[in-house]
């Protein structure tokens, strides 16, 4: 059997992508959880910042997610006191979304955790493996045509739970239910005492 050389071997570019973006979602989660705010929360946050009043719909599509999933993430922001609705001046079958003062200070907060988070997870590469790093990640991002700023997460939340209520439903009952769940997921709501 011949060996291969080091050129023909398999990448496993995608793979170490995948890890290290899974372990990044995970620390993210864990700074993240004594403010009581998911990885979702804090990206829906720092959306508004740079879109103040913009409407849920508008929202939604800048999130590549369905308006209706969006209700639950704002609907636990406004409960939390981070973000309020307020009727639309233009149009009074929308709803804009501001920052409150808790909010703001919240979101500055997430910056912080943020800049931690980047730390950490750069703490073996110099400055200028950091900035090579970001460039190349860049050129993916742009290849995969990903909207830059949004985590492709928020298109998925709410689907798996959804098909797990069906596949529960049909076992009990013969017949799908057309039940809209809370999401699961790296974007997940559950277990954080809210």
């Amino acid at each position: 059997m011949a060996n291969k050389s080091k050129d023909s071997a398999p990448s496993r570019v995608a793979f170490l992508l995948s890890q290290v973006g899974g372990r990044s979602a995970q620390e993210f989660a864990k700074l993240l959880a004594p403010l009581k705010l998911t990885p979702a929360d804090a990206g829906i946050l720092r959306l508004l910042r740079h879109s103040e009043g913009t409407s849920q719909q508008n929202l939604a599509k800048r999130l590549n997610m369905h308006a209706s999933r969006l209700v639950a993430l704002i609907d636990a922001l406004e409960s939390n006191g981070l973000v309020v609705r307020e009727p639309n001046a233009t149009d009074r079958r929308l709803y804009s979304l501001k920052l409150t003062s808790k909010g703001s200070e919240i979101l500055h907060s997430i910056g912080d955790l943020a800049r931690q988070h980047n730390e950490l997870m750069c703490a073996g590469l110099s400055s200028a493996e950091r900035v090579q790093l970001e460039s190349l990640l860049q050129k993916i991002a742009e290849k995969q045509g990903l909207i830059p700023g949004v985590h492709p997460g928020y298109r998925d939340i709410g689907k798996a739970n959804r098909q797990i209520e069906r596949t529960n439903s049909t076992a009990q009952t013969g017949r799908s239910t057309p039940h809209e769940a809370v999401q699961v997921g790296p974007f997940a709501r559950g277990g954080r005492g809210r």
